[in-house]
């Protein structure tokens, strides 16, 4: 199933800007775009490939500010989650609160951080080399979604299966942002938004179904 919101005035916010020589391409998450150098944003934040290396929950790191850590298979999407008292702050800092081009993944500042809500949605870059949520885009292609049908949030004292149910390409401004609210997909979902390269105000959408892991 696919869904398209009808187009609506969006008002697009610069959280930061900067004009340097080479190639630049404008990366966004919420409602912000960033102008920065295209060279900068080919590797990831500084330890997160140590991290990954941790593969069970009881291993894992939790950093300040971090609520839970999300993966999913057979994508790149593999990061800790954030959140802090605005939507501003993980889009320029990394999941140790440090300056970082490419920002954190992180959850909306008005979500409750235990994912109890009916749609909580989760922000990230889109970058380069398939980096932070670009891979997020890849769903559009109905093979590609068939192909990935889920994921994993861990949270530290449980964890949710995701499965994937939809992809929508939106407007910055739709009910989604404005209202978090989201279709029934019959039960809480989590959604996973980055811009779209090809227009500006225009999002990218993963919505996930969060399913409670009895795993032991």
């Amino acid at each position: 199933m696919r869904k398209t919101f009808s187009r609506r005035r969006f008002i697009r916010r610069f959280a930061a800007a900067g004009m340097v020589a080479g190639a630049i391409v404008a990366i966004c998450s919420a409602s912000a775009y960033v102008i920065v150098d295209q060279g900068l944003i080919e590797s990831e934040p500084d330890g997160i490939i140590e991290l990954r290396e941790q593969t069970s929950q009881a291993q894992y790191h939790w950093f300040d500010g971090q609520v839970a850590w999300i993966k999913i298979y057979d994508t790149n999407i593999d990061y800790p989650v954030m959140q802090s008292s605005n939507n501003q702050w993980y889009l320029s800092h990394d999941f140790r609160n440090r300056d970082s081009v490419t920002g954190s993944i992180f959850l909306d500042y008005r979500n409750r951080s235990d994912f109890s809500d009916k749609l909580s949605i989760l922000y990230g870059h889109r970058t380069n080399g398939h980096l932070m949520f670009s891979d997020v885009s890849r769903f559009a292609d109905s093979d590609y979604f068939a192909a990935h049908n889920g994921g994993k949030l861990i949270l530290p004292n449980m964890s949710y299966e995701l499965k994937t149910v939809d992809f929508l390409r939106t407007e910055a401004d739709s009910k989604i942002y404005r209202q978090l609210k989201a279709d029934d997909y019959g039960g809480n979902v989590v959604a996973l938004s980055t811009c779209n390269r090809g227009r500006h105000g225009q999002r990218d959408v993963l919505i996930l179904r969060a399913v409670t892991d009895n795993t032991p």
